[in-house]
């Protein structure tokens, strides 16, 4: 089942976003034991890396380069991973 989400672009249009599905943190049975894994997301010096909370599996955490580690709903991390890569950011994995 696709669910479809509209987000608000202004005062006169809605944009309909697709839920992302295969995002990286879908992880498997061998994947769950690894609980240090991070995705990073690069485009020229700009780096995402998103890693899972080892706390809350409903968090992701999102760090931009350097900055600080924000906490998101699984959900937001989820589509913010899918903007970031419809933008041609290339994926990288750390464990």
């Amino acid at each position: 089942m696709d669910i479809i989400f509209l987000k608000d672009i202004g005062t006169h249009m809605t944009l309909i976003e697709k839920y992302p599905e295969n995002i990286p943190w879908d992880l498997n049975v061998e994947q769950k034991k690894n609980k240090s894994i991070e995705w990073m997301l690069t485009k020229a010096d700009i780096v995402y890396t998103f890693s899972r909370s080892r706390i809350n599996q409903e968090y992701v955490y999102i760090q931009k380069n350097d900055g600080r580690r924000k906490a998101f709903k699984e959900y937001e991390a989820r589509f913010t991973y899918q903007r970031l890569f419809d933008e041609g950011y290339s994926l990288a994995v750390v464990s």
